[in-house]
């Protein structure tokens, strides 16, 4: 296996890490502090637990399943089909999976953190 293939086993097993952190913390409300929180934030910070996870979990699944299913159609272009086509293809599906999850992180520290401003105050 080349450095594309190990590239692409990499990316593979983040995408299935997605899709297992999503449905954790919608099964268990189990919340993956280094995919779902920011390194300064923690659990405590988030005002709507149950909220934050609605918003989050078909995004971060969504996310999950365009990045394994990107890295199954590399993995099988690069080793069998060899297409340029398809390879476009993966490139696109990754792009659209971080554009997802960014939007999707960046939306659930808008709408569900509290402010670290708003916290000093209150203290």
């Amino acid at each position: 296996m080349g450095m594309g293939g190990a590239i692409d086993v990499l990316f593979l097993a983040s995408g299935f890490y997605l899709i297992w952190t999503a449905i954790m913390a919608k099964k268990r409300g189990r919340i993956a502090a280094n995919v779902m929180l920011s390194k300064d934030v923690s659990e405590k910070d988030i005002r709507d637990k149950i909220g934050f996870i609605e918003y989050v979990y078909k995004r971060i699944l969504l996310a999950g399943v365009l990045i394994t299913a990107s890295s199954i159609i590399h993995l099988a272009n690069d080793y069998y089909i060899r297409s340029v086509i398809l390879t476009w293809i993966g490139i696109v599906g990754v792009l659209l999976a971080l554009i997802i999850y960014t939007t999707a992180y960046m939306g659930a520290q808008k709408r569900y953190m509290i402010k670290k401003s708003n916290q000093k105050n209150n203290r």
